[in-house]
């Protein structure tokens, strides 16, 4: 089994979920919503939706939004929230973010939260392309990862995480980048109630050219960069690497 097919299992709930609050979910949707820039009931595609949160908030504005997410217990679980507030302009699909589902459908697409470089490569390139093909013409997309300058740092100063998540629910995480492959392998180790569960997983990282390359390869043009969702400058310091194309 790929990791991305076992980690996304409850433990990921129970590590990041807290962390995914209600203010959170409306200031990224703020900043989505700001650099999509989509008419009114207009079309959005989450690549990689996990549970629905930014689609949610974003059909609770009047958006039509597609989910899609290779993790068919997230999708169960963003339908259910779909369900649960009412909301009839929100589909979620369980699909592989590689292959093409649409056709110039879309005015707006998002990957976020570090959901791009599970692959190699080639695969890594398909994403864009599915993406892109999905897009309308004059359709923007925002990808949203972690800064690769600034992981490499902090690895290399702190290789280690150490937390209590809950009581008797243990986080560790060892984390090192291969400088040969650009890829982050983390292996993390839970311990919940005395029992150990591990999942290993490894992302490529890219350069923000390596990245405006590839999307210029699929007929998306960078028109913007921020290192945050408050749109400061991106720079190497910055945690966060936000790019904004649009499609020729």
């Amino acid at each position: 089994m790929n990791w991305y097919e076992e980690l996304f299992n409850p433990d990921y709930d129970r590590v990041y979920c807290p962390a995914f609050t209600p203010e959170r979910n409306t200031s990224e949707v703020d900043f989505l919503e700001s650099v999509l820039l989509m008419p009114k009931g207009g079309q959005a595609l989450d690549v990689a939706c996990g549970h629905g949160r930014h689609a949610i908030e974003l059909a609770k504005r009047g958006y039509q939004v597609m989910g899609i997410d290779l993790s068919a217990r997230f999708i169960d679980l963003a339908r259910q929230a779909a369900q649960l507030n009412e909301l009839t302009n929100v589909e979620f699909l369980v699909g592989d973010m590689r292959e093409s589902y649409f056709v110039n459908r879309f005015n707006g697409a998002f990957s976020y939260f570090t959901s791009f470089g599970y692959f190699n490569d080639g695969d890594n390139q398909k994403v864009l392309e599915s993406i892109a093909k999905a897009l309308a013409k004059g359709g923007v997309f925002v990808l949203e990862t972690v800064n690769r300058d600034w992981t490499i740092h902090k690895v290399e100063n702190q290789p280690r995480r150490w937390d209590e998540i809950e009581p008797d629910f243990f986080l560790l995480e060892d984390t090192s980048f291969n400088a040969h492959t650009s890829r982050i392998h983390t292996k993390r180790i839970i311990f919940d109630k005395g029992e150990r569960r591990t999942v290993e997983y490894d992302i490529k990282l890219y350069t923000h050219s390596e990245l405006e390359d590839m999307l210029e390869e699929t007929g998306l043009q960078v028109i913007s960069t921020f290192g945050s969702k408050e749109m400061t400058p991106y720079s190497v310091s910055s945690p966060r690497m936000i790019i904004v194309s649009k499609k020729q």
